[in-house]
């Protein structure tokens, strides 16, 4: 395991505590010993296309328009680069929420998340990203389809 992080896949209880017993305690004590914070996160394992989709759009998509795109002579990191894809081709839905105070419905832009995106809906995404970066910022990824993306 990295010094970073520790991740685990877990599929029944068996799995589960010979996970949490056998990986995940010894590392986390380890490095609470060496001095480092940590923060404990469980949540259901995705489709493994959507991870996969999900560390594609990361690590070759977002990240290789971060590195070739030049607009006015500038470059932009990988997180503006997301946020400007994601307000894009993503936008904004309105939801109604109820104020506290005085107890009236208000209707508010809310942004919608990458996260939100079921493996077809991604799958657009990622299409759409692409060829806007390499017909508008001549960017070549290295990695044409997610499918054929491996780590």
């Amino acid at each position: 395991m990295n010094e970073l992080a520790c991740r685990v896949e877990m599929h029944n209880p068996q799995q589960g505590h010979a996970a949490l017993t056998g990986q995940g305690w010894p590392w986390a004590k380890s490095m609470l010993m060496a001095g480092h914070r940590l923060v404990v996160e469980f949540r259901p394992l995705d489709d493994e296309k959507t991870e996969r989709q999900r560390r594609y759009y990361h690590g070759v998509v977002l990240t290789e328009i971060a590195q070739q795109a030049v607009v006015n002579g500038q470059r932009f990191p990988m997180h503006v680069w997301k946020e400007y894809y994601r307000d894009k081709f993503l936008g904004h839905k309105v939801k109604s929420f109820v104020n506290p105070v005085t107890g009236r419905k208000v209707r508010r832009r809310v942004r919608v998340s990458t996260e939100d995106l079921g493996v077809k809906a991604y799958s657009e995404l990622i299409e759409k990203v692409t060829a806007d970066a390499a017909t508008e910022h001549g960017v070549e990824f290295s990695v044409k389809r997610w499918e054929d993306y491996q780590e």
